[in-house]
């Protein structure tokens, strides 16, 4: 009998440990409000208002596990979900769905759908958090910010504040558009829209320093369209009662869209749920480079601010049609206020000229809501 019960205790104790050993996390952002765009061209000028999910951050569910396998290797999986939040319209579990292995000695191997390598050696660099319609840095410098479908992405260790990142997508869900290209067509054997991304990124005290290298691949059966190619370079330095943003970069053949911010321009709300694409013009290139800063204000206040440029080079400096091309302009201020842990408000104006290198076409938006996460 005291066997038994021994046994009884022990086996209850395993399962008491085991999970504890593993854990799965609801988690989630809602954000919403209202946001006002104008769009002014020689042919005219159109505008809104109207209500805006995802201004801040897009609004989303997920969940996310992870199990320990012991000897320092982990096993997790994310699963997450956009929402927009005026219509209650969701995309499936198009934000991020993967599985991995991770290990705090050798680093972490995850696959599926999830951000870019760029991405992950980005984070931090734009003021604005790769977020607020046309104010992010993806408005100029391609995909600073970018999911990627049917990816398998290696990160390494931190090395005393050294980390890299790699990752190929087989086929990317990405829109493609170009010479040789009407649009992506959904994975097949005989057409595969793929990427090679790389991510590097330091950070030390006050330092912080990224870049990355994407190429993206036109379809394999397309023989006439060259590679995307694209770099970027960026830092911050923590100043305390200011920190200071900064980056260039050059899209080479072509361009890549992040979040499509260019478009959420063009009346659409502004969700940063948005995917992104890219277009092949072999010749073209654009260099972009932006500078801003963000600070404190008060106990619960931040205010944010940023100038970026997108340059025409190569083809993109030719004259389509009647449309001129044009050095596009974007200068950008923001401010939260935090109300609690999880909730804050904030405002943000951004004013765009030459939007997308087009001459004498100019973009406002304002846009003002709360966000809540759990």
């Amino acid at each position: 009998m005291k066997k038994t019960l021994l046994a009884a205790a022990l086996l209850a104790g395993f399962a008491g440990a085991a999970s504890a050993q593993s854990s799965v996390t609801l988690y989630g952002v809602a954000d919403v409000g209202y946001s006002y765009q104008s769009i002014k061209a020689p042919a005219g000028t159109r505008s809104q208002l109207a209500m805006a999910s995802g201004q801040q951050n897009g609004s989303r569910w997920g969940l996310k596990g992870v199990e320990d396998l012991g000897n320092g290797l982990k096993a997790n999986f994310v699963y997450e979900s956009s929402i927009t939040l005026n219509s209650g319209a969701s995309t499936g579990f198009t934000r991020q769905s993967t599985f991995g292995l991770s290990s705090s000695a050798w680093g972490s191997v995850d696959l599926g759908r999830r951000t870019s390598p760029g991405t992950w050696a980005f984070s931090g660099i734009d003021p604005f958090g790769a977020a607020f319609g046309t104010s992010a840095l993806d408005a100029s410098m391609g995909a600073q910010f970018i999911r990627l479908s049917n990816m398998i992405m290696y990160t390494t260790p931190n090395i005393s504040g050294f980390g890299a990142a790699i990752g190929y997508s087989s086929q990317t869900g990405l829109s493609g558009r170009g010479v040789g290209i009407a649009k992506e067509t959904a994975f097949s054997t005989s057409e595969k829209f793929r990427a090679l991304s790389v991510g590097l990124r330091y950070a030390n005290g006050p330092l912080l320093i990224s870049g990355l290298y994407d190429t993206y691949m036109p379809p394999s059966n397309s023989t006439d369209t060259t590679a995307v190619k694209q770099w970027n370079l960026g830092g911050t330095y923590d100043l305390k009662m200011v920190k200071i943003h900064a980056a260039y970069g050059q899209n080479i053949d072509g361009i890549v869209e992040g979040q499509s911010t260019i478009n959420n321009a063009s009346i659409s709300g502004g969700d940063q749920n948005t995917g992104g694409g890219v277009l092949y013009v072999p010749g073209a290139r654009t260099n972009s480079w932006m500078l801003g800063l963000s600070a404190p204000v008060g106990g619960a206040g931040k205010v944010f601010a940023n100038v970026q440029q997108m340059i025409p080079g190569g083809n993109f400096k030719e004259t389509i049609g009647t449309l001129s091309s044009a050095t596009q302009t974007t200068a950008s201020i923001g401010y939260t206020y935090t109300m609690s842990k999880r909730t804050n408000l904030y405002a943000f104006y951004s004013y765009t000229n030459n939007v997308f290198m087009v001459n004498d076409v100019t973009a406002n938006q304002v846009g003002v809501g709360v966000r809540h996460r759990f």
